[in-house]
């Protein structure tokens, strides 16, 4: 075993015949109405993890919880129909699946993937001097509790949807080629609490520039009106005191900061000889990528300026 589960990182890793191996697993609620794109974000939402380690996609297995007779049977075809689709641009076979009835729907992947063992991306690997790179904006969690409560349009949604469905796979493999041995996926513990597992797997503090964060349109308009998510508060708890958050944080920022992300992007800790080419590659190929820090030397947190 090269990665357990000691470093909070974002699969684990075994290693056979000189290769390693990457194994994860992953499944999520439906975050839109149209049931083949819930099924390529379910699916870009699961691989990520292999990507976020530095590893291309083997072959995954469909993971459906899937209910008895509230969703129509042509739905449940397209929801495979939409992750085959993405399994098939990151490269990856399907071999099966299981399915189980729930009364809530469900749908995801286990992955499996590959590496080159000296050029895993860890979350121990952080080192002082690093800048810190984010690949996605964040606020999905808000937006996607916004559309199910009527309370954001499809229209409005539609660019955070694109922005789940994008594969981390071009990320990483800009990341391995400038030389990023460090680096995590925000998902369902936000920015905050992927960003202190780094800081805590590596020994390091990272310091970070709030008005930087990347952010989806229509984020701080809807937490201005009340909308937030059932992980936010709970999220912010698990990081206690070492998120170290300036008195004057204005609110939507600080909510920000917590916001669980679907398929979010990669944080990316970057020799700094290297940052501005990797920035640089990553805004030409399509990312909405930004210099939001950089890691420094102390204890293990968060410091948000």
């Amino acid at each position: 075993m090269l990665v357990g589960p000691e470093t909070a990182d974002d699969a684990g890793v075994y290693l056979l015949d000189g290769t390693a191996l990457i194994a994860t697993a992953d499944f999520i609620t439906p975050v839109c109405d149209d049931a083949r794109r819930f099924g390529r974000v379910a699916a870009a939402n699961s691989l990520s993890d292999v990507f976020a380690m530095g590893g291309e996609v083997l072959f995954a297995l469909n993971l459906c919880c899937f209910p008895e007779d509230r969703v129509a049977q042509e739905d449940l075809a397209a929801i495979l129909r939409g992750a085959a689709e993405t399994l098939a641009e990151a490269g990856g076979a399907l071999l099966g699946g299981h399915s189980v009835r729930d009364h809530e729907l469900k749908f995801g992947l286990a992955a499996i993937g590959r590496a080159d063992p000296d050029r895993l991306l860890l979350n121990a690997a952080a080192r002082p001097g690093d800048r810190l790179l984010l690949t996605k904006p964040l606020g999905t969690g808000v937006l996607i509790n916004a559309f199910k409560l009527g309370k954001l349009d499809e229209a409005g949604l539609e660019p955070a949807l694109r922005e789940m469905e994008r594969l981390n796979r071009e990320a990483a493999r800009l990341a391995l080629l400038h030389g990023v041995r460090a680096a995590t996926d925000i998902t369902g513990f936000g920015f905050a609490g992927h960003a202190l597992e780094v800081a805590r797997a590596s020994g390091v503090t990272l310091a970070v520039r709030a008005a930087d964060l990347p952010v989806h349109e229509g984020f701080e308009r809807l937490v201005k009106k009340g909308v937030t998510t059932g992980s936010t508060r709970a999220n912010r708890e698990n990081c206690g005191a070492e998120a170290d958050l300036p008195a004057g944080l204005p609110p939507a920022r600080a909510e920000l900061l917590f916001d669980p992300q679907t398929s979010g992007g990669l944080l990316l800790c970057v020799p700094p000889e290297s940052s501005s080419a990797l920035l640089d590659a990553l805004l030409a190929a399509g990312h909405t990528a930004a210099d939001v820090g950089e890691v420094a030397a102390g204890p293990p947190r968060l410091v948000v300026v």
